[in-house]
């Protein structure tokens, strides 16, 4: 498991927190839906699992489709 960010890496975290706050301030995202979703980004992370790059580039793609 990597135990940094890299600079990129930082960037999409950011968008990625931006894009679920973004959802949960427009209604999308009922206040339990936006939590378990952060929380399990979070879990992957802590677990190593080697998808979360690519969930956490979905979820910020997904963009008003979500």
């Amino acid at each position: 498991m990597r135990n940094s960010l890299t600079s990129d890496d930082r960037v999409l975290l950011d968008r990625y927190i931006e894009s679920v706050l973004l959802r949960f301030g427009d209604n999308r995202y009922n206040l339990g839906e936006a939590t378990q979703e952060l929380a399990a980004a979070f879990v992957r992370i802590a677990d190593g699992e080697p998808d979360w790059l690519t969930h956490m580039r979905g979820v910020v793609e997904a963009g008003d489709d979500a």
